[in-house]
């Protein structure tokens, strides 16, 4: 009887621990499931911000632009002492970034368009075309192009119209209008001399009434546009040959569980797309004369 009491005991007892043990294992579970969803998160917050801090970039770079053009808006006015129209065509390459949206992410990219400037007798308009829709406004850079061309050539265009048309193989949606403005100025100043642009050149900044070259955002991306569709030389404003490119770390917080954050780092433009397989030499310049003496043949 004694015998039969201990036994149930133990029993009861090993009936316990088996029950707090599966609870406990739940409970590790339920731990893990919960730190994987986590993870998860993290992840994707972090790729949120990459993407959010390269769009807070691109915007601030345009802005800047914008309110540097406000600043001397008055002054471009389309001059009036030509005695006749300016008859000139050029065709120049540009590279912009577009907006992807992926899911609740917005991932950007490069894409490779054609601005093509065609010169002729008119009153001193200049007109804007896109085809297709590609989402940009750049009648203030084609304005202050048209005042640096002709400060450049000291011809006047104030009975020329200057006919832009930007074209794209699709529509997309481009967040850095302005940083096409250097491009556009260098082709409007070959169409005036009927000079040929070495197509193998392409550049991205943005052009100040003084001729100078400024900042601009997605350089890593209008590069990596650019050098597929064939590109040489990559001229970019000055101090703009180094990048910052997001490197993923990957770390194992738990066994069987990874993580992925991603670091800034500082890298050579030139050196990065070389080990990406591309040959594309990278140039910093300051003024639309040094950008314009690398485009002539």
């Amino acid at each position: 009887m004694e015998n039969q009491r201990h036994d149930n005991s133990y029993v009861k007892l090993l009936s316990l621990c088996l029950v707090v043990n599966v609870f406990f294992a739940s409970l590790s579970v339920y731990a893990l499931w919960q730190w994987s969803a986590l993870t998860v998160q993290l992840n994707e917050l972090s790729n949120s911000y990459v993407s959010l801090e390269q769009q807070m970039n691109l915007t601030k770079s345009q802005l800047n632009y914008y309110k540097s053009q406000a600043d001397y808006y008055s002054a471009l006015i389309t001059s009036g002492n030509a005695s006749i129209g300016i008859i000139g065509h050029a065709t120049i390459p540009i590279v912009a970034v577009r907006a992807v949206q992926s899911g609740f992410n917005v991932e950007y990219h490069g894409v490779v368009m054609t601005a093509d400037v065609k010169l002729q007798s008119g009153s001193g308009r200049i007109l804007v075309d896109t085809v297709p829709r590609i989402g940009i406004d750049i009648q203030t850079s084609v304005r202050t192009g048209v005042k640096i061309a002709e400060n450049m050539t000291g011809v006047s265009l104030g009975k020329t119209d200057v006919i832009l048309t930007i074209e794209a193989n699709q529509d997309v949606d481009v967040v850095d209008g302005p940083s096409a403005g250097a491009a556009i100025t260098i082709a409007i100043i070959a169409a005036i001399r009927h000079q040929s642009l070495n197509a193998t050149v392409y550049m991205t900044g943005t052009i100040s009434n003084e001729g100078e070259i400024g900042v601009v955002g997605g350089i890593l991306e209008k590069a990596l546009a650019a050098a597929k569709n064939g590109s040489r030389l990559f001229i970019v404003p000055k101090g703009q040959s180094k990048i910052v490119v997001y490197v993923p770390k990957v770390s194992h917080p738990l066994p069987g569980w990874t993580r992925i954050t991603y670091e800034q780092k500082v890298v050579d433009l030139q050196s990065y797309l070389y080990e990406a397989g591309y040959s594309l030499n990278v140039v910093e310049v300051e003024t639309i004369e040094q950008a314009y003496a690398m485009f002539i043949k």
